[in-house]
């Protein structure tokens, strides 16, 4: 009988178990785009973005300084208004990009990237975060780029200076477009 006893436990511990980790999967963050009304004004500089925040080097930058950093092209496909994208894009890594501009945090910061987010915001508003631990090599290792061509041709106008290229992701929600703005923060308040 106390086995009986002993084996039902088990089974309702497992049931319990089981509802947590749905209730957990249930209760997660929903997708990290967030929707802007308000469009924001172009860059004043040609080519160029505004970077601010926990960075050493904020200002503006430039088409001209990211092709000084090593490039790579990348081909993606992804989905996007219903149907499927496959594109050539042209850039340097994101991860890359925040070395140049040097992140600011104590030197013996362990794992500076983890807690650190950034918010890309597009010429019509539009803004996604990208985690800082998605980008790092020791961490997800995505190899998202700031792209400043695509199938060849240089980004220009509404969808330029520059495009965030986010390999992997199924749809094409991240692949922000007509880039003005970086804006390097960390959960734990800037």
């Amino acid at each position: 009988m106390s086995s009986l006893c002993h084996s039902v436990s088990r089974l309702r511990l497992g049931v319990m178990v089981w509802f947590l980790v749905l209730a957990g999967a249930v209760a997660l963050p929903l997708p990290t785009v967030v929707a802007q009304s308000t469009p924001v004004a172009a860059p004043e500089a040609a080519g160029a973005i505004d970077v601010t925040g926990l960075v050493e080097r904020a200002g503006k930058l430039t088409v001209a300084d990211l092709q000084t950093l090593p490039g790579e092209t990348v081909d993606v496909t992804y989905e996007s208004g219903g149907k499927p994208e496959d594109h050539t894009f042209t850039g340097v890594r994101l991860v890359d990009v925040l070395d140049y501009l040097g992140l600011a945090v104590a030197p013996e910061a362990r794992n500076p990237l983890l807690p650190m987010y950034l918010v890309v915001t597009a010429n019509d508003g539009y803004q996604v975060v990208v985690s800082g631990g998605e980008i790092d090599p020791n961490f997800g290792n995505v190899p998202m780029l700031l792209a400043w061509e695509q199938d060849g041709v240089p980004l220009a106008g509404a969808q330029g200076p520059l495009r965030l290229v986010v390999p992997g992701d199924l749809r094409g929600g991240r692949y922000v477009h007509g880039i003005v703005s970086i804006e390097v923060r960390t959960v734990a308040g800037d």
